[in-house]
């Protein structure tokens, strides 16, 4: 440091008016150099390639990969984005809609619509079923992690209509409750059978995964779900008419009380079974995409 300063201080010494140009010279060099490290400075600011932008963009990266693009919106807020779900499941075949509302939280709701027969016997008496199934629900789906899982409770309203026609065979035999008939050849017995629901709106809590694609996938999806509806046990009603025989002879059905007592029986027996189904169970799979 003595060595570069002795040079310039002797010529101060020996020629002041050279020593000044020298010096300007050097001052001019050092402030050319000074704004061409801040200009390089801020343009690596405005093109982001700064060490902080670096880190926030890797941090960026690596929530996108937990994430997997199957939890609610990053931004979260009402309808800032969309989601519809096409859905089969045990309510029937519908669709759910969906929208951010907080960053944990989704708010979805949907309709399920389903209409299809089915045969079936119960002691002798064959049943003709029409089930048309109409439902709708509201649910909040919470992802605690903000990752594929979530829990969604929620309310269904169900407008359920489940009737059948109710026969038994000419000649053939048909138990109800404890007593066993004989179906009349001329005026068989006939009737019909209604399910009816407790109620109409039921609390609801499902489980399920956004989505079961492997990856990240930013608009496509499959969702699972499971859970139950706490709907009531439903209870069946029977109504029959026509003819049978027993061993003390045939009457009309309608109109013997020994008949009608064997029925309630039946209703009843079939009854204590339906009372230990209080919930009913919701299973579906479908197709999503966000908008």
């Amino acid at each position: 440091m003595i060595s570069a300063a002795l040079p310039l201080f002797l010529l101060q010494a020996a020629n002041p008016s050279v020593y000044a140009k020298v010096a300007l010279t050097q001052e001019i060099s050092q402030s050319q150099s000074s704004s061409s490290t801040e200009s390089s400075s801020a343009a690596a600011g405005e093109q982001g390639h700064g060490p902080n932008d670096s880190d926030s963009a890797a941090a960026d990266s690596a929530s996108a990969m937990v994430t997997g693009g199957a939890a609610p919106t990053r931004e979260g807020g009402l309808f800032r984005s969309w989601r519809i779900d096409l859905i089969a499941n045990t309510l029937g075949a519908g669709f759910d809609l969906s929208t951010p509302l907080a960053r944990h939280f989704d708010v979805r709701g949907g309709a399920n619509f389903m209409s299809f027969g089915y045969d079936f016997d119960v002691d002798g008496l064959h049943y003709d079923s029409d089930m048309r199934l109409r439902s709708g629900n509201l649910r909040l789906d919470w992802f605690p992690r903000r990752r594929n899982f979530h829990i969604s409770p929620g309310l269904l309203y169900a407008n359920n209509n489940v009737t059948a026609l109710s026969h038994v065979p000419a000649g053939a035999k048909f138990t109800l409750g404890d007593e066993t008939f004989i179906n009349s050849v001329d005026d068989p017995v006939h009737g019909d059978a209604r399910l009816i629901f407790p109620r109409r709106v039921s609390p609801m809590v499902t489980f399920g995964f956004r989505n079961l694609l492997p990856g990240e996938h930013k608009h496509i999806s499959i969702p699972l779900e499971f859970g139950v509806a706490y709907t009531g046990a439903p209870k069946i009603n029977v109504t029959l008419t026509g003819s049978a025989c027993a061993e003390d002879g045939c009457f009309n059905f309608a109109d013997n009380a020994e008949a009608q007592q064997s029925l309630r029986d039946e209703i009843k027996d079939i009854n204590d079974t339906l009372s230990n189904i209080p919930v009913y169970p919701v299973l579906s799979i479908g197709f999503g995409y966000r908008f």
